[in-house]
């Protein structure tokens, strides 16, 4: 059984793929529209689209569909460190708008 790298995870939850990095490791994004928050609303689409699978291959394991536990497994580890991404993530936004907020006018 061949394992995948983090690519096509980081794909799903919108942060590969078209986007690229630019100076300093820092996402630069193709969406023109939405600003933070759109690619927000990305992030999130693809969490539930990775939380979906987790829960279809967690059903397959208990109806007896599908006997690979291994595979079960990463699925719902990588929808967890998916999750736990999109917090962080939405941390930060809350952080920033807080600081924006207590800004001097």
């Amino acid at each position: 059984m061949a394992i995948g790298g983090i690519g096509p995870n980081l794909s799903a939850l919108g942060l590969g793929g078209a986007h690229g990095t630019g100076a300093g490791g820092a996402q630069k994004t193709t969406d023109t529209g939405g600003g933070a928050s759109g690619g927000f609303a990305q992030i999130l689409a693809g969490l539930n689209g990775s939380s979906n699978s987790a829960d279809d291959a967690v059903s397959k394991l208990a109806t007896g569909q599908d006997n690979d536990l291994h595979d079960v497994m990463l699925s719902v580890e990588s929808e967890g460190l998916a999750f736990d991404l999109a917090v962080q993530i939405r941390n930060r936004l809350v952080d920033a708008y807080s600081e924006i907020f207590r800004m001097q006018v």
